[in-house]
């Protein structure tokens, strides 16, 4: 019994360390731009240029942390973000707007999204200046596979991540190597956890018992009482990543559709 529960423990210790990782990166994250005007005489403009770009996915969020307004996409939205107002004391009718959202990249894109329509002034000057200005994220518009985005992430979690990743404006920094690196840290210590489990619970063959060619446990195990541990601590970061892979796809593909036109 002792030694089932210092399992568990182990098994939400593990789980625990990777969804806080996953989000630490993220913590002070976050890309900010002024815009003329009082917080609350964004207010309307704001939103509204928020729903444009998530199909009217987003709200207003009384828990403000401090700042003056705050607007969050639903928890349905694939298209993940949370932006901040914050008035200027130093400077009359000026605002802080702060964009947080799951990648670096994104973050990026949505600030100069938000900054031209909230300006009215072209900021972007094309594709490229979305992205990461570097070689590897100069690239035409195209849009990535939900099928291959799921299917990698059902083989291995880090190929569906450097799929996403590729040539892509949502990732930006080190979040690809970041992601990369945690899924596949995070599939060999649970692949150990499980495999060691599975082996505990599984028959002991004695030599009297082979001696006498009595059936015997196989010694698989797949084939042992614990395998649907070990299967079920597989499985976990797999169905993890397909929703990041189903997030990462649509905010790649509407910012492919931001990128070729303008108009919504």
């Amino acid at each position: 019994m002792n030694m089932q529960k210092r399992f568990k423990h182990k098994i939400l210790k593990t789980l625990f360390v990777f969804f806080f990782l996953s989000s630490f990166s993220h913590v002070y994250a976050g890309e900010v731009f002024e815009l003329e005007g009082e917080p609350g005489e964004n207010d309307t403009r704001l939103l509204s240029a928020l729903n444009r770009l998530t199909y009217d996915r987003v709200l207003s969020n009384q828990n403000t942390k401090g700042f003056a307004f705050r607007y969050t996409s639903k928890w349905y939205s694939p298209l993940q973000l949370d932006v901040f107002v914050l008035g200027l004391a130093k400077r009359e009718k000026m605002s802080l707007i702060r964009i947080e959202s799951s990648k670096k990249g994104a973050e990026r894109v949505f600030r100069n999204f938000l900054q031209e329509e909230l300006t009215k002034k072209e900021l972007t000057g094309g594709l490229t200046n979305y992205t990461d200005v570097s070689e590897d994220a100069k690239f035409e518009p195209y849009r990535k596979s939900y099928f291959w985005s799921e299917s990698l992430a059902l083989v291995q979690p880090a190929a569906s991540v450097f799929y996403n990743s590729y040539k892509s404006p949502v990732y930006g920094g080190s979040d690809r190597l970041k992601s990369m690196f945690g899924y596949i840290g995070l599939d060999l210590l649970l692949a150990g956890i499980g495999y060691y489990y599975a082996t505990t619970t599984m028959e002991k063959n004695s030599a009297l018992e082979s001696y006498f060619l009595k059936p015997t446990a196989s010694g698989n195990v797949l084939d042992s009482p614990g395998a649907p541990v070990f299967i079920g601590l597989l499985v976990l970061p797999r169905l993890y990543r397909m929703i990041g892979g189903w997030q990462d796809t649509y905010t790649h593909n509407r910012i492919m559709e931001i990128s070729v036109s303008k108009s919504f």
